[in-house]
């Protein structure tokens, strides 16, 4: 009994040598251990730069938004804009939220605006037409009524003259036009409804449900993986284990070997998972946004606290998966382990 009370412990180097040599051996389980570590924390990571940007994008994404809504309010009076002609009865600069109602003018396939007034900033191509005042509405399905100013009372019949449509739309709730008889005035510019404020929220908040339950799916599948791969480098070590212990190495070396080697495997993965997630992360949200938007958004402060923390769960879930492969590597009967033909 005094035998076994006296026995050397090995210190942790001589543990983290065997696991090195174990790991060079056994390179390609390793690496396939190693890659689902670095998709869980990859996607985690992704997930929480994704939250970081669209906070930083959340000006712009609100913008297209109430650009899509306006001209959801604009189809509802003339019909699908695609292919179309419109004209644009510009009253001075544009604001930002008449510049996106531009674009996802262009985006629809609008055919042409024919414009009238001051163009807006990067206009180009054959977009944009513009023409004289009296000859705005040639064509159109509707005239749009944009730009700081206030609209005039006369001219409205010349300007329709030859409209598809008698159809005045205005951008902004300020502008003043006058009732003409014989045409629907519309304005685009409206105060967000109950019902529609409380769809937004309810989409928000399954979508924030949805999310969270697609993390933690994903973590436990790279504990289960973890756990499965050192569960299969236990079986192949057998002999190994068996000799270890013939040697004089204790159970709780053993444990260490495992633990050292999950460690290990956590924290590359990890930070190879963080880095891929927020490439990622940034990658799929500049095609919708833009690389420089994109780029001006990601705060570094948040960037870092959120790779701690995806590298810190790396390591953890690493470590829970590793709990059961070292209790029973450490609990082998030596005899038994050399026995094994595996």
């Amino acid at each position: 009994m005094s035998t076994i009370q006296n026995q050397v412990r090995l210190p942790l180097s001589v543990a983290f040598d065997v696991v090195m040599q174990g790991l060079r051996i056994r390179l390609g389980r390793a690496i396939v251990t190693l890659m689902g570590v670095v998709l869980g924390i990859a996607f985690l990571m992704s997930i929480l730069t994704g939250q970081t940007i669209r906070q930083g994008v959340s000006r712009e994404a609100d913008l297209r938004a109430e650009g899509k809504r306006m001209l959801s309010f604009l189809t509802a009076e003339v019909g699908p804009v695609e292919r179309r002609t419109l004209g644009v009865v510009a009253l001075g600069p544009l604001n930002e939220m008449e510049q996106r109602l531009v674009g996802e003018l262009r985006s629809r396939k609008v055919a042409r605006l024919r414009w009238t007034g001051p163009l807006p900033e990067r206009a180009a191509g054959d977009f944009l037409q513009p023409v004289g005042d009296a000859a705005v509405g040639q064509g159109a399905a509707a005239l749009l009524v944009m730009g700081d100013g206030t609209a005039p009372d006369a001219g409205w019949e010349a300007r329709l003259a030859g409209a598809e449509q008698r159809v005045v739309a205005t951008t902004r709730r300020l502008q003043s036009l006058s009732v003409l008889p014989g045409v629907v005035t519309v304005c685009l510019e409206r105060e967000w409804q109950p019902d529609e404020v409380a769809t937004r929220t309810a989409a928000a908040q399954r979508l924030r449900f949805r999310t969270g339950w697609i993390i933690v799916i994903s973590l436990l599948v790279t504990v289960i993986g973890i756990c499965n791969a050192m569960l299969m480098s236990v079986t192949e070590r057998f002999r190994e284990i068996g000799t270890m212990k013939c040697l004089g190495a204790l159970s709780q070396f053993v444990r260490e070997v495992f633990f050292i080697e999950a460690c290990l495997m956590g924290f590359i993965g990890s930070f190879a998972g963080c880095l891929f997630g927020i490439v990622f992360a940034a990658a799929a949200y500049s095609v919708s946004f833009g690389v420089g938007l994109v780029l001006a958004s990601l705060s570094p402060g948040a960037l870092l606290l959120h790779s701690v923390l995806s590298l810190t769960a790396g390591v953890i879930l690493a470590v829970v998966a590793a709990i059961y492969p070292a209790s029973v590597a450490s609990r082998m009967v030596p005899a038994t382990a050399l026995r094994s033909t595996i």
